[in-house]
């Protein structure tokens, strides 16, 4: 069925998938059979893969988050949210995981790679739509429904800021460092930010949706579709 994520480990070894066919999949890059899959019972929007490829996480519309070792199918565990996931993120070394949940009342979660309990959560009042960390797992950005992007430090679910852009953020993408936030809305504007401000460093309309936007490790350059 549909895929709706695809992820790659830093070094191209592994790639994992997620489907409208409810499956999870992970793949090696030398052969198109699945080292395994995974039925999670309902649509999977969102999947991610730590640098080294040794953990995989996904979320699914059966409102469970779940992380995989890549030796195995079975999940070393799975949380309900309640709500269908839209988005999920995961740190470099795999230790820390963020989600952002469906619904009129969504959340974002943060999540060690070692427990099922969050470490926090936040109810945002409305539909997260996208969720992103940065590669230490010290920052998290996620934007919403009422129009807010929201940057977040590790240690706090209280937000460090948050901004109003001009329509729904359905993307939000973070420099490895944090240093640096990209998002972009169904109304057609990029924004990108510096951790430290609410304030967009610069705007760009592109005159239609903004539904993928990505920026590189440095921070140097960023690209939005």
């Amino acid at each position: 069925d549909n895929v709706r994520g695809v992820a790659i480990s830093a070094d191209g070894e592994y790639i994992a998938a997620s489907s409208w066919g409810d499956e999870v999949y992970l793949f090696n890059k030398e052969n198109s059979t699945p080292l395994w899959s995974y039925d999670t019972g309902d649509y999977l929007d969102s999947v991610a893969i730590s640098a080294d490829g040794e953990y995989i996480t996904a979320g699914s519309y059966d409102n469970k988050v779940y992380l995989f070792d890549k030796n195995s199918s079975t999940p070393i565990w799975s949380y309900t949210t309640g709500h269908k996931i839209n988005s999920v993120s995961i740190s470099s070394d795999g230790e820390y995981i963020a989600v952002a949940t469906h619904q009129n009342d969504g959340k974002i979660y943060l999540f060690d790679k070692d427990s099922s309990t969050p470490i926090w959560s936040y109810d945002t009042g409305y539909e997260v739509y996208c969720v992103s960390i940065s590669s230490d797992g010290k920052y998290i950005a996620a934007g919403t429904a009422s129009d807010k992007v929201y940057f977040f430090g590790r240690d706090s679910s209280t937000p460090k800021w948050s901004y109003t852009a001009d329509d729904k953020v359905q993307t939000v993408a973070i420099s490895a460092d944090g240093e640096y936030i990209v998002s972009g809305t169904e109304g057609g504007k990029v924004y990108l930010f510096d951790k430290d401000s609410s304030t967009p460093q610069w705007s760009y309309s592109t005159g239609d949706d903004v539904e993928s936007v990505d920026i590189s490790a440095d921070g140097e350059y960023i690209a939005a579709g």
